[in-house]
């Protein structure tokens, strides 16, 4: 009993002790759409058909997909000092986000972008 017990604990302190989430865990996406409602702070979560579905918190949206403008991936903010002295590069620019214009693709071409996002990005819990 004594060593079932102690096993436990050892899983459970294993458990809280295990290292951040990957990356892809923390990825967070924004989108535009084409009437310029901007959300953002989403997390991919598949694409139906011709829909993206995302999340936020604890809701779930789905966007057809010719209502989007724009798919963004946020990185986060990093301060980092240029060669000049007192200049600083990147912060709060987003200059580091990885944007896909969906502006000027049809159907098909935004289908294509989506599923390769989700290739490149695959939602928790994917392999």
């Amino acid at each position: 009993m004594k060593t079932g017990l102690a096993l436990c604990l050892s899983l459970v302190c294993a458990a809280v002790a295990a290292p951040a989430a990957p990356c892809a865990a923390q990825e967070r996406w924004q989108v535009t759409l084409n009437s310029g409602t901007i959300l953002w702070d989403l997390h991919l979560v598949k694409l139906s058909g011709d829909t993206l579905v995302v999340r936020h918190a604890d809701s779930v949206y789905a966007f057809p997909l010719m209502d989007l403008d724009e798919l963004r991936l946020v990185h986060k903010s990093e301060r980092r000092q240029n060669a000049e002295p007192g200049r600083y590069d990147g912060v709060l620019a987003g200059v580091d986000d990885e944007v896909h214009r969906l502006t000027l693709d049809d159907l098909a071409e935004r289908r294509q972008i989506v599923q390769q996002i989700f290739q490149e990005h695959p939602p928790n819990g994917s392999p």
